[in-house]
């Protein structure tokens, strides 16, 4: 069972967001095959995902979309105040350039899009903001701080294996109304002392241990949050014969009549579904037919 932990100092100003995200990263590339730099980026995503919805409220939504000019080109992540969460890299493939060794590099310049969808809206609010760096951190903390006015400090973690990921979390700090410059200086000099995040969460530190500085030099009260984070990509059968049927009657004629079996993989999760011939023709039949010339 992970959930995300959650802390609000007791005079309102500071609220802390922390997870271990492995199991939930590693859900993410279940079915999917990645590089090492697509898999470190869209885990980071993915965590920051989680850890702002679940500062939402019921019901509520948010998605980051990252897109830049670097060999990743995008990373869709999405997720929902009750822990649902899924992540899209666009060129799973991707390496940095020669020569390249920052991470960030591997989105580059570009923008990142945050939509805050509401229940009844039809169309989610967006806020954007240019790439800071490309290392998802940064990106997110900026965010923050120039579209909703919120001083932040945001530390992601991921360390990819040849198969899932090895580890994945990170927490975001983020600064309240009536918080004073003596406060900013106090967690500047405490976010020196919180250590290499990969390293604590592979020698076994828990979500509130990736914290432990802050909490021992302000008072906070843990904030229960009531779900679990899980990977939920929404595909099913139903929707796959959708796509299909946008095919058009042509090309369904077309599969049909190769008498093999048709594969649609989910572009999300990696999923694969096979329909058989018979499944083909069945969904033929609900198509008009094409009238002869």
């Amino acid at each position: 069972m992970t959930k995300v932990q959650k802390y609000l100092s007791t005079d309102g100003t500071i609220r802390i967001s922390t997870v271990i995200s492995t199991d939930l990263a590693n859900e993410a590339f279940r079915y999917l095959e990645a590089s090492p730099l697509a898999k470190v980026l869209t885990s980071r995503a993915l965590t920051a995902a989680v850890l702002m919805a679940s500062q939402l409220k019921e019901g509520l939504s948010l998605s980051l979309h990252f897109q830049g000019e670097g060999p990743v080109k995008s990373i869709f992540a999405a997720a929902t105040y009750d822990g649902s969460a899924r992540a899209y890299c666009e060129n799973r493939g991707a390496e940095l350039p020669e020569g390249v060794t920052k991470i960030g590099a591997g989105l580059g310049r570009g923008a990142l899009e945050v939509a805050l969808q509401q229940p009844h809206d039809r169309q989610p609010h967006v806020g954007a903001v240019e790439l800071l760096s490309g290392e998802i951190g940064d990106d997110v903390a900026y965010y923050l701080g120039q579209s909703q006015q919120i001083p932040s400090i945001v530390a992601l973690a991921a360390i990819p294996l040849d198969d899932g990921m090895e580890v994945a979390g990170g927490y975001i700090l983020e600064l309240m109304p009536g918080y004073t410059d003596d406060t900013v200086r106090k967690l500047e000099a405490l976010s020196e002392m919180t250590g290499v995040l990969t390293e604590r969460i592979q020698q076994g530190a828990t979500a509130s241990e990736l914290i432990d500085v802050y909490l021992m030099n302000f008072k906070f009260e843990e904030i229960e949050h009531p779900h679990e984070i899980h990977y939920r990509c929404g595909c099913n059968v139903d929707r796959v014969e959708r796509s299909i049927l946008l095919l058009g009657p042509t090309t369904l004629d077309d599969m049909i009549a190769s008498e093999e079996d048709s594969e649609v993989r989910c572009e999300f999760c990696g999923k694969l579904y096979t329909l058989a011939t018979d499944e083909l023709i069945r969904l033929r039949q609900t198509l008009p037919t094409i009238p002869l010339n």
